[in-house]
């Protein structure tokens, strides 16, 4: 029983040689303004014996994949193919990591044959850092900044600039029009109440529409906002999917 199972693990990973990528990882610099991008991993079977292709499937709905030649999936010996990556951008910016896996004939479910990741770098026009400001203890608590900068050839106005709880006080400082920002925010200390979470919504004119609007988060984490009485927060944040997981 032994031996047949060493027979077969051999087997498997001989066809697996067989089948070769150009590379398993590719970079792609995307263009700001880009809403979809597509990454191709050559392959060629380098082998003596025909190999099969499973099946094979990426781990984010934001990416389709397709095998060209009308999804062949059966490799002779000499023969080449790619696989192509479709990739959604429209909600990214930054670096992603996205993997497409790839079992052959034989392949157990949990060890797939290849994984091929597509790094994207997306740029970011509108830099903001930290994404979330944070304060620890009771208070009174010190102002924090969070650094806007535009990074593009062309400026960027912020339009507007808010924090939509009112128990933070907060400044738009403009250091630079069109390319430098400065938002200062600070916990406000009052009786029976903790600042909790907020929300920094910003806007700008941006022509990118991904890129127009962004936001940051605050927080005041301290023993009384880790238990608190419903009576002791301060306004929470609403109409806010992203407010509803705060950092």
């Amino acid at each position: 029983m032994k031996t047949l199972f060493a027979c077969l693990l051999s087997l498997t990973l001989s066809v697996h040689a067989q089948l070769v990528f150009d590379a398993q990882k590719k970079e792609i610099k995307a263009p700001p303004e880009a809403r979809k991008i597509v990454c191709d991993f050559s392959f060629e079977n380098k082998g003596t014996q025909t190999v099969k292709i499973a099946r094979y499937e990426s781990t984010c709905s934001c990416m389709s994949v397709q095998i060209n030649q009308g999804g062949k999936l059966e490799y002779a010996p000499g023969e080449k193919g790619i696989l192509r990556a479709h990739f959604d951008m429209e909600n990214f910016t930054g670096e992603v990591d996205k993997n497409v896996i790839l079992w052959l004939e034989g392949d157990p479910e949990s060890k797939p044959s290849f994984v091929l990741v597509v790094h994207v770098i997306i740029p970011v026009l509108v830099d903001m850092q930290p994404r979330t400001l944070e304060w620890n203890g009771p208070g009174p608590w010190e102002a924090k900044t969070l650094k806007i900068r535009m990074n593009h050839s062309e400026p960027i106005q912020i339009i507007s600039a808010k924090l939509n709880n009112p128990c933070y006080e907060s400044e738009l400082k403009v250091i630079e029009a069109g390319k430098e920002y400065d938002f200062i925010v600070k916990p406000v200390v009052k009786p029976d109440m903790v600042p909790g979470v907020g929300v920094i919504h910003i806007e700008t004119d941006c022509t990118i529409d991904k890129q127009k609007k962004q936001m940051a988060f605050v927080v005041v984490r301290s023993e009384a906002a880790k238990v608190p009485a419903p009576a002791q927060l301060g306004p929470a944040p609403r109409g806010e999917a992203e407010a509803s997981n705060p950092p």
